[in-house]
């Protein structure tokens, strides 16, 4: 897969097998079979979105090849992504591509960390984006599979992204084959991850956030909902945390995946998310004698201890991003890491 606009194609037959060989052969694919990108399946895609096949959306990194649409359609073909699907795609690589979200930094670090993308709005339960149980996998959705698998195809064809290359990844993540998933707004008692961003609730939109990986936290032990926040917010200030690597805490957000039941019994004490998060963020943190007196300096010459020896994982309450989904069975949350260093971006989709 050449990442220049102007990329010469290439024939090949419409034969899932050949092609599987091939893309491992040349490097495009990611390991699993791929579709064979046709003509016929690239403009199904293209008829999707009123941007033109030469538009570029930006420079993707870490080689800063030209993410046109067409490119992005190719691989978005070769991810099996349904023609409706695409217009995510789209909105998630604008959204990696912007300033704030740091994609050069992200592609190259040794951390594993790679988008996640989060969908909002009315199109999930027809595009099979997962929201309810297995959410994270196994669910088996064809949008969560395929979206999520697209972008990841594009920052390895188009950004040129190559482990033990130009990525340093130590150990990478199962989410670099693509993580898409949505949020179950219907049983959220607070406002959706879209409109606390500012848009309405109609409209779909992706949020791409930078996730190290994911963290499953379990709970049996406590029945009162502000001992089970206390014991979230405990969780989320983990000692080896990116942020506390991180000089000041001030950049990227802790995405806390909250189920259902929990969302209702955290939503009694705190009907406003607002409050929520700041109940966590006040217990975020960690005394400085966790760490050893090597780690304790560099900690007070970064300014990250307070008066009273607490060393908060990050510097504001909305830094903890919390997003109800996942099943009914309760017992269980999931922390989706910041590599830090990034800010998470919300895109609304363009349809034509």
């Amino acid at each position: 897969m050449n990442a220049r606009p102007d990329a010469d194609s290439i024939e090949v037959v419409d034969d899932t097998e050949a092609y599987y060989a091939l893309s491992l052969k040349e490097r495009w694919g990611d390991g699993a079979p791929l579709v064979p990108p046709t003509d016929e399946r690239i403009q199904a895609l293209l008829e999707h979105t009123p941007l033109a096949p030469d538009h570029v959306l930006g420079k993707l990194p870490p080689r800063h090849g030209a993410a046109t649409v067409e490119l992005a359609a190719i691989n978005a073909a070769m991810a099996g992504c349904e023609p409706r699907a695409f217009p995510l795609v789209l909105a998630a690589l604008e959204g990696i591509l912007r300033p704030e979200f740091n994609a050069f930094a992200i592609t190259t670090t040794t951390s594993g960390a790679h988008p996640a993308l989060i969908v909002n709005g009315p199109t999930r339960d027809e595009l099979g984006i997962d929201y309810r149980a297995g959410c994270l996998g196994g669910a088996a959705g064809r949008g969560s599979m395929t979206i999520g698998r697209a972008v990841s195809l594009c920052i390895r064809n188009i950004g040129g992204q190559r482990v033990g290359e130009n990525s340093r990844s130590v150990f990478g993540q199962p989410a670099r084959f693509g993580l898409c998933f949505g949020e179950w707004e219907e049983r959220s008692p607070w406002p959706s991850l879209a409109a606390r961003a500012g848009f309405g609730a109609g409209d779909e939109v992706v949020t791409v956030h930078t996730s190290k990986g994911n963290s499953t936290l379990a709970d049996t032990h406590n029945d009162d909902p502000l001992d089970l926040a206390y014991m979230l917010g405990k969780s989320v200030a983990y000692p080896m945390s990116n942020l506390y690597l991180e000089k000041t805490g001030e950049s990227g957000q802790v995405v806390l995946l909250v189920n259902p039941i929990w969302a209702d019994r955290l939503a009694k004490p705190f009907p406003k998310i607002e409050d929520f998060q700041a109940y966590m963020y006040d217990n975020a943190w960690q005394p400085i004698e966790s760490w050893r007196p090597a780690n304790r300096k560099i900690l007070h010459d970064n300014g990250r201890v307070d008066a009273r020896g607490r060393v908060y994982v990050c510097r504001r309450a909305e830094q903890i991003v919390p997003v109800v989904c996942g099943g009914l069975g309760s017992l269980h949350a999931v922390i989706l890491a910041t590599w830090s260093g990034t800010e998470m971006q919300s895109v609304k989709t363009r349809r034509k």
